[in-house]
């Protein structure tokens, strides 16, 4: 295993898998614009790491994150203005976060252990495969501070939910328990809380195990498919099919069905 040293969250990295856990429990994992730097440079690690097929996002404690920080926001006796470039720098900061959990070209699986507000709703909506435990819950929760929803829902939360449900969740604040996360299509799967931790650890090594070149390329086909028309989705996918063929995996993978009939060909990520 190894790590690097962050004062906001941790990365792990061990059979395949970069494991970043939000380490602010105190704050239910709501992080500062520290954490939030942090958070990018660990991505990017991943990202560049070849030995990393994977990423896990969670959160340590009982929250999976809070979203941003609100002490770190400045008091209004210093004026609009310095409360306005606070907003403008941390948005920067979490708006490269999104982006890059959307790009990464690595699967990335949120294990929402407990609340995901705010930013902490962005990142998983962002996120490839979503599990939780028993006790996670979803909310939108900006308004309720008087702020304008942002971290990607006007892209992400209609495409996933639905118009109707987008709205109701939004302007109502409703909070989502595990189970009508699972049935409104934000979480794919939850598990018992006894059970959280080895399921995520299953799945993760799972992922980090198939090829992920073409896991790869079929995020970005879904991301860009939204505004694709049909000549250019398929187009897209054909320029992908023929880079698949030169890749040695296809070479390997056909030969292995090739001798058997394709049994040991057969990727398969559980979600059990």
């Amino acid at each position: 295993m190894t790590a690097r040293p962050y004062d906001c969250l941790r990365l792990e990295i061990a059979d395949g898998v970069g494991r970043i856990v939000f380490d602010m429990p105190e704050f239910a994992n709501a992080l500062t614009r520290v954490g939030v730097e942090e958070l990018l440079d660990a991505l990017n690690a991943c990202e560049t790491d070849p030995d990393v097929g994977a990423v896990v996002l969670t959160g340590e404690g009982n929250a999976f994150c809070a979203g941003f920080n609100l002490k770190e926001i400045p008091p209004l006796e210093d004026g609009i203005p310095a409360v306005s470039d606070h907003f403008r720098d941390l948005a920067m900061w979490w708006h490269l976060v999104l982006h890059k959990i959307v790009h990464i070209p690595k699967p990335v699986m949120s294990a929402v252990n407990g609340a995901a507000a705010g930013s902490g709703l962005g990142m998983a909506l962002c996120s490839d495969l979503v599990v939780c435990s028993e006790r996670a819950r979803f909310l939108c929760a900006w308004h309720t501070i008087g702020l304008a929803n942002d971290a990607t829902t006007s892209y992400s939360l209609a495409k996933i939910v639905g118009f109707r449900r987008a709205q109701e969740m939004m302007i109502t604040n409703r909070t989502l328990d595990a189970a009508e996360a699972l049935d409104w299509g934000i979480a794919n799967r939850v598990y018992p809380e006894a059970d959280f931790a080895a399921r995520v650890d299953a799945i993760a090594r799972d992922l980090a195990a198939a090829p992920t070149h073409l896991q790869a390329m079929a995020k970005e086909g879904f991301h860009q498919g939204w505004r694709r028309s049909i000549e250019e989705a398929t187009e897209y996918e054909i320029k992908n099919v023929m880079v698949s063929v030169e890749h040695p995996y296809f070479h390997d993978a056909l030969r292995r069905f090739v001798e058997d009939g394709g049994k040991s060909s057969r990727v398969q990520v559980r979600l059990p």
